[in-house]
């Protein structure tokens, strides 16, 4: 090949159903069906409610990825119903793309020897979140004498939730003896004050012994604390301080005193990151950025398929005529529908796959089955990035606000939580904080609407870990509210 083939484990999975899941008898032409789709079969054929269809998923999805022999019988008996209903329609899940490929190579060795032949040599990065199945498969393919790379820190493990282990990381030198191992000690993107706030952080649940590492970069900047009065006291102030930092991104910012102009460090929208644990944290940053007029780009670890927009929009395409090529679908679908806001973000990333897979509808459905969100983000474009934490996972910025860094919250948990969970929490503050190349905000607020009513918020418990003279703190109060004087008029003077 003239290329080297880069993929994720489920397009791998999905190449090889393609191809040989006839073996399991998969018919063609095979559709990788979304969450929502399958929630939606289930609901219907089982007469559930949304809520009670989506927790029957949870639990399919773990006896499917655990390879449970067996289980209670009624997760048993909707596995198989529902295993029923996808063959049915010709689709395969999320799920169903690394399970079913590894039973292929299990059950036909032919068939195996073709692929460790074909790829002889396999690097996978961010080992420490592969799932059981991941694990099998890489097994699989890359036996104990094989030419294997992987790359990954156990720090960073942060998928435990939906099923990902990092004792297969941690036992790597067990399944490949000979392997060498060579440990990255220097950090080039984040000054020495982030660094050393961030290990210190990591060092009560950290799955690295003795970690150190070095930095290039000095820096000037300790780390910000700040404790807002409210929620949305918090999305103001995370605008206000962009502004700050950028010396006013618009006249109405310098002329009202929200920022002065003599701040300017050179920076542009895009060098600035506002990152959160959960999606309901966004919406008064949307709407604070919103007034200031500010631009931005907001993304998350949703599947792509499961957009409300596009989701009409392929529902329209699949009424289209058979004879019109993917774009040709693509295009009068958009002219039907209207192409939204919403849209307008995801289009120019489905025409680039339809005009990747012209001739072949199932399979660009199935590609876009395996998209998320992020995957849409544009790092050219000049905006503020508004990202969950699991999103910005692999990015970097040079100036990163953490928000909604509360106990409940970050961590996020319900009732007593469990260590390990708490341990995953740890980490993924750990992966946000460790985004920021010069400047790291963290903010928390006193009180927050959250789940439901109005609450009394304390800092997460996390921050205690970081020693006083690495950061700065900022106490912020709530500002008066001012007594309206009525108008003088003309008549009245």
């Amino acid at each position: 090949a003239h290329e080297i083939p880069v993929m994720t484990f489920h397009g791998l999975g999905l190449s090889i159903l393609q191809k040989h899941g006839d073996r399991l008898g998969l018919a063609q032409p095979l559709r990788v069906a979304g969450r929502r789709e399958c929630r939606e079969v289930l609901q219907a054929a089982m007469g559930l409610l949304p809520r009670q269809a989506e927790q029957l998923m949870a639990r399919i999805s773990r006896h499917k990825r655990q390879r449970a022999a067996s289980g209670d019988a009624e997760t048993v008996a909707a596995y198989a119903a529902y295993d029923a209903l996808l063959r049915q329609r010709r689709w395969v899940d999320f799920d169903d793309l690394v399970v079913l490929s590894v039973r292929l190579l299990e059950e036909n060795p032919d068939l195996l020897e073709h692929y460790r032949a074909r790829y002889r040599w396999i690097s996978v990065d961010e080992y420490q979140d592969v799932d059981d199945g991941q694990y099998r498969l890489i097994r699989l393919l890359a036996p104990p004498d094989g030419d294997l790379c992987v790359i990954g820190d156990p720090d960073q493990a942060i998928y435990g939730f939906r099923g990902s282990d990092v004792s297969y990381f941690q036992r790597f030198r067990q399944d490949y003896p000979s392997a060498r191992v060579v440990t990255l000690g220097r950090n080039y993107r984040s000054t020495q004050w982030i660094v050393t706030a961030a290990l210190q952080l990591i060092a009560p649940a950290s799955l690295v012994g003795r970690r150190a590492m070095e930095t290039v970069l000095e820096g000037l900047e300790r780390v910000e604390i700040h404790q807002c009065p409210t929620d949305r006291a918090e999305a103001e102030f995370v605008v206000h301080r962009i502004e700050q930092m950028l010396g006013g991104s618009t006249f109405f910012s310098m002329d009202s005193g929200r920022a002065q102009g003599t701040e300017a460090e050179g920076l542009s929208f895009a060098d600035f990151a506002v990152l959160y644990r959960t999606e309901a944290q966004a919406d008064l940053l949307v709407e604070a950025l919103a007034r200031s007029g500010m631009p931005f780009q907001r993304r998350s670890h949703e599947p792509l398929a499961d957009q409300p927009a596009v989701r009409e929009l392929m529902q329209a395409m699949a009424d289209r005529p058979e004879p019109l090529s993917v774009p040709e679908r693509l295009a009068a679908a958009v002219q039907e529908v209207g192409e939204s806001a919403e849209l307008a973000t995801s289009l120019p990333a489905l025409q680039s796959l339809a005009r990747r897979y012209a001739n072949d509808f199932a399979r660009f459905l199935s590609e876009l089955a395996l998209g998320v969100d992020v995957d849409l983000w544009d790092p050219r474009a000049d905006r503020v990035s508004l990202l969950t934490l699991h999103a910005a996972k692999g990015l970097e910025f040079p100036v990163v606000f953490i928000t909604g860094c509360e106990d409940g919250i970050l961590p996020l948990y319900w009732g007593s939580p469990k260590e390990a969970d708490w341990a995953e929490e740890r980490r993924l503050l750990f992966v946000g904080m460790t985004r920021a190349g010069a400047r790291l905000v963290l903010t928390y607020a006193s009180k927050r609407r959250w789940r439901g009513s109005v609450r009394r918020q304390e800092m997460s418990p996390f921050l205690r870990d970081i020693q006083e003279q690495l950061l700065v703190r900022h106490q912020h109060r709530a500002r008066r509210k001012r007594a309206t004087q009525a108008q003088e008029t003309l008549f009245e003077l």
